[in-house]
Order: structure tokens, then sequence, then C-alpha cells
């Protein structure tokens, strides 16, 4: 099954019509029925995103050909805010909760994606994890 399939079944499950989900999306008719026919490669980043933002789904998954549901800070449970609660009152525990949950500290919660179009639109895209840019500061002979 094609990622564009993936996307319109999935926009149907939560939707009544394609259309129903361009209203929500602020995106044209014609704009969500073409990237089904022509491909979801050949349309804009910034649709893409407008559409992954409105379905909530994770945009580097639906890149790999996936439909998989983004994990929004405003939508923790009660039980994971009160978890983020208590770790945050016990740090004498933290160390080992990372430790536990393989977190690093280093490690960007939401990755940063550099996405470019190829040739043959129908490939996939190679994403990648973006280096942290802010430690690197021009020198005076750069000015």
């Amino acid at each position: 099954m094609t990622v564009e399939q993936k996307l319109q079944d999935y926009i149907l499950d939560n939707y009544k019509s394609i259309m129903q989900f361009a209203k929500v999306a602020d995106l044209p008719y014609t704009t969500v029925k073409g990237i089904f026919n022509r491909g979801i490669w050949g349309t804009s980043i910034q649709n893409v995103i407008k559409i992954c933002n409105t379905l909530s789904i994770d945009i580097n998954a639906l890149v790999n050909g996936e439909i998989k549901k983004d994990l929004h800070i405003n939508q923790l449970t009660t039980h994971e805010k009160k978890l983020v609660v208590a770790y945050r009152n016990h740090p004498e525990h933290q160390y080992t909760i990372d430790t536990i949950l393989h977190i690093d500290e280093d490690e960007d919660l939401i990755p940063t994606v550099k996405a470019a179009r190829s040739k043959d639109n129908n490939q996939p895209i190679e994403v990648v994890n973006m280096p942290d840019l802010s430690k690197f500061t021009p020198d005076d002979s750069d000015l």
C-alpha cells in the first residue's frame, strides 16, 4: 500500500470525507485530492506540514511511508503529568530514571529534519538529525 493510500485511509478513518478534512486543514480540496493522485512527494513541504499538524501525525514517519500518531506535549494524560511532577520533585532519582529509560540528555526531544525532493519524486527523502549549530560562533576574521 502506498503512503498516499495509507494517508487517504487515515483521513477517512478520522473525517467524514476528504472535503471535510481539507476544510479543517485549510487546504483546497483539489490540492488534497492531487496529493493522492500525483503523490505526496510532488507537493510543497508547507502542505505536508499542514496535513501532519491537522492529523497529529509524525512528519518523520510519513517520510518513511508510515502513519504514526505524533506526541504533542499539550496532549499529556493526567497520569503522564503526575509522572513529570514526580520526576521534577525528586532530582535525586532523575539519573536512575534516565538510565532505565535510556534518555540521553543531549538528544533533542523534537528532532530537526533536513529534507529535499529527489529527482524521482516517488523516492523517500533522506531524514537526518541536524547538529546544534548554536555552539559555533564566528571569529573576528569572519566579520
